[in-house]
């Protein structure tokens, strides 16, 4: 549940099941809770996560194409596909606004 591994998921649109590290300050699980939230993945604890979970879950989440379909538009809406393209025109606006200013 890293930030970048949120935002690349989200920004693809494809649900997920995140597993927030158990160590640090809950971080990976606040980057994770907006998607989860909006619908587009699941959150498993990190001490909840086991064989037996996948066993049970992924089987029944892949034979539920409805669900998934409503997952990965759920994700889709809080990813950012252009975030690229954003970063980029924000790079050359302040670069141009360096140039100008000589």
């Amino acid at each position: 549940s890293g930030a970048m591994t949120v935002a690349e998921v989200s920004a693809t649109g494809l649900p997920a099941v995140y597993v927030p590290l158990p160590h640090g300050n809950g971080e990976q699980e606040l980057n994770a809770l907006p998607v989860v939230q909006a619908g587009g993945g699941l959150l498993v604890p990190d001490d909840e996560m086991s064989p037996d979970w996948v066993a049970r879950e992924v089987p029944a989440l892949l034979g539920d194409p409805a669900r998934l379909a409503q997952m990965a538009a759920n994700a889709a809406v809080g990813g950012h596909r252009d975030a690229a393209t954003r970063v980029a025109c924000a790079a050359l606006e302040l670069a141009e606004g360096h140039r100008g200013g000589r």
